[in-house]
């Protein structure tokens, strides 16, 4: 049974859900589904990249409203994915449910699709607005339960697990929160959120008085994180035998667990599945139920809670709980995988998440440094489908010496700095970046980028992601924004769903995102020898293809920055900075920006060519397979199809030996991978 179908029937009773003028109180909040839920009922671009500034300015408004109604929130987030091996079923099965929204969000089909940085973006904010939070080592859902139940206030989600905790303080649904609408109390100036609240006695009270107790079982039975076999249940005698109702009504006939357990039992054909189906409802039952909460005194005293592995070290527990590394960490740590993100991009090239794996094997390597010979498994996506793949644990400097997880941050911070330089494949070190500080870390990263991205970017693309930059840096200060950001850029940012999607710019601005998460990552768990930036700055979805766009058409990067006299110039610091990274080869290509269109390398030219004679032929069989009197016209056209495929030999000849000339420092492999 879907989770939505849960939310209709507990919609459709009115009496379960009671009104409630929600005002001084503590909150409980799970933090990952207020994100996920802010970012997409705000209307957000999500196909382009993401608009994370925006996003920022949502969740400030969030908790803003909250404060007014004199709320205290406290956030707790969810840790590492669930990748131990009585899960990872589930888990591959949500995974691969967000590579098929990706790719229908791709082709112009509207799906829900969270931009990579999100959750980054959220904990800076919470940081900035200084709201108490958590970030656990696993899933959050019992702990905030329990610290809710603890605290005696109301927890806020939209996850239908908290239907199942007894909450002394209940639940607010998150659909049923309308912190965008205040309201005053009566003959007062004190302001309320219309809110609806939910409690397990009053389901209970209008199910003949059903036992509470009894709903851990029925919310197991219904788990989409359980691989249980519905059919192996009993059908109560009614119309209602398949629905939720009936369900429910068929528990409300026991006293306590046991005696249902013990039915559902008795009912299995085959006795093989007994001792599985008891299993699976024995640890339902435990896991609703409510003991006092190990995060309670991270917000009374800053005392992380206990980890479940024995390989973080108190340090990295610190500073996880803090929200301050990435959560890979533990699931490299634990269980040795990891599942990567899947953001909107081209889903006939290879995956984007491989042009910044040389900075995960980074992380691997300091991470599972006392393991000689370690790998991760690594599920990505080639194609639609979810793989795997085994990934070696590699430090990338040889000049550093053993480094140990234990001791990581008490390193001298010049080792430190080496490894970071030498995953990304640069030089300079931070105090020699001519750069505003705030920028140094995403210079790193487009220098990294251009060097490893497949297929090479367009220099439009590099020039983009400079004009991108300047306006981010110009617009997050409150001080200067006023007039200090160029209009014809805020003109191209307010265009929003006028701007057209090029798969293309969305691959390799994916590239980019990707490289930017795994460094973020790399340089937390250095002790940030890089300063950190504000992230909801760095990328802007709409405005970098509306950029792209009009450079396509001719327009200099400067132009688009006219009117603002800081603008050029710092346009033209990123550039030379960036440009100091790359060989002669790579300057010549990405460094001119004369206001004329860049000509592709032939490698390029031929590529694109290459691609539009496919498309051509697969039209055609997609044609010839829905109109069968297409094919007896065919003949006709047989001519035109052997020129097609006469060129694309011709062209599939040049490219390759194109490629030879352009990538002579590739190996052989690697070149036929890439091809």
């Amino acid at each position: 049974m879907e989770d939505y179908d849960l939310k209709i029937y507990i919609s459709s009773h009115k009496h379960v859900l009671k009104k409630k003028h929600f005002r001084d109180s503590k909150l409980v909040i799970d933090g990952c589904n207020l994100y996920h839920t802010l970012y997409f009922t705000s209307g957000l671009d999500q196909e382009h990249g993401g608009e994370y500034a925006d996003f920022e300015a949502v969740v400030c408004r969030f908790f803003q409203n909250l404060k007014e109604c004199s709320i205290k929130p406290y956030v707790v987030l969810d840790g590492g994915d669930d990748v131990h091996d009585k899960n990872i079923h589930a888990t591959k099965n949500r995974a691969e449910g967000r590579i098929k929204k990706a790719h229908a969000l791709s082709v112009g089909r509207p799906r829900k699709v969270l931009p990579v940085l999100v959750k980054d973006v959220f904990k800076q904010i919470l940081r900035k607005l200084e709201v108490p939070f958590v970030q656990c080592v696993a899933e959050a859902a019992w702990e905030a339960a329990a610290l809710a139940n603890e605290w005696n206030c109301p927890v806020l989600s939209n996850k239908t697990d908290f239907y199942f905790f007894d909450i002394k303080g209940g639940f607010l649904p998150l659909y049923r929160f309308q912190w965008n609408k205040l309201a005053l109390v009566k003959k007062s100036d004190k302001k309320f959120i219309p809110a609806k609240v939910f409690s397990l006695d009053r389901l209970c009270t209008r199910l003949n008085l059903m036992s509470k107790h009894l709903l851990p079982v029925f919310a197991t039975i219904l788990s989409n994180h359980i691989d249980l076999d519905k059919g192996m249940l009993p059908s109560p005698k009614s119309s209602e035998s398949n629905s939720i109702d009936g369900l429910l009504r068929w528990l409300s006939r026991f006293k306590v667990p046991e005696d249902a357990i013990h039915a559902l039992l008795s009912h299995i054909k085959n006795p093989e599945d007994s001792g599985a189906v008891l299993k699976v409802l024995t640890q339902g039952l435990e896991g609703y139920r409510l003991t006092p909460s190990s995060i309670a005194q991270f917000f009374i005293s800053g005392k992380p809670p206990p980890s479940p592995s024995p390989c973080l070290p108190e340090w990295a527990l610190q500073h996880l709980a803090k929200g301050k590394l990435s959560t890979i960490i533990v699931d490299v740590l634990a269980e040795q995988r990891t599942i990567l993100s899947f953001p909107v991009e081209n889903f006939r090239q290879c995956s984007s998440n491989l042009t910044s794996r040389p900075i995960r094997q980074a992380i691997y390597g300091l991470l599972l440094s006392t393991r000689p010979g370690a790998e991760v498994e690594e599920y990505d996506r080639q194609g639609l489908k979810l793989t795997s793949s085994r990934v070696e644990a590699v430090l990338p400097s040889k000049t550093t010496p053993n480094l140990q997880l234990e001791t990581l941050w008490k390193t001298p911070w010049h080792w430190r700095q080496q490894v970071f330089l030498d995953a990304l494949c640069a030089s300079q070190a931070p105090d020699r970046l001519l750069v505003p500080p705030s920028l140094q870390l995403a210079v790193y990263v487009t220098c990294y980028w251009l060097k490893h991205a497949q297929p090479e970017p367009r220099p439009e693309f590099f020039w983009a992601l400079l004009v991108g930059l300047v306006y981010g840096e110009l617009s997050r200060d409150p001080v200067t924004q006023r007039g200090a950001v160029p209009k014809r850029l805020k003109n191209l940012k307010s265009r929003g769903e006028q701007t057209p999607l090029d798969l293309e710019a969305a691959h390799a601005f994916s590239q980019w995102q990707g490289s930017l998460r795994d460094s973020i990552c790399l340089n937390q768990l250095l002790a940030n020898l890089v300063p950190e930036p504000e992230y909801a700055w760095l990328y802007e979805g709409v405005l970098l293809h509306g950029a792209v766009g009009e450079l396509k058409k001719g327009v200099a990067p400067e132009s688009l920055l006219a009117g603002v006299p800081q603008a050029p110039q710092l346009y033209q610091q990123l550039k030379e900075a960036v440009e100091h990274e790359l060989d002669d080869e790579m300057r010549m290509r990405f460094g001119a920006s004369s206001g004329r269109p860049s000509e592709r390398p032939t490698l390029e030219g031929c590529a694109a060519d290459l691609s539009d004679m496919f498309e051509q032929l697969m039209d055609r069989e997609e044609e010839d397979d829905e109109d069968p009197q297409h094919r007896r016209r065919k003949s006709k056209g047989c001519h035109l199809d052997d020129r097609i495929y006469g060129q694309t030999c011709s062209i599939r000849t040049r490219l390759r030996s194109r490629t030879r000339k352009l990538y002579p420092r590739e190996k052989k492999s690697e070149q036929s991978h890439w091809e």
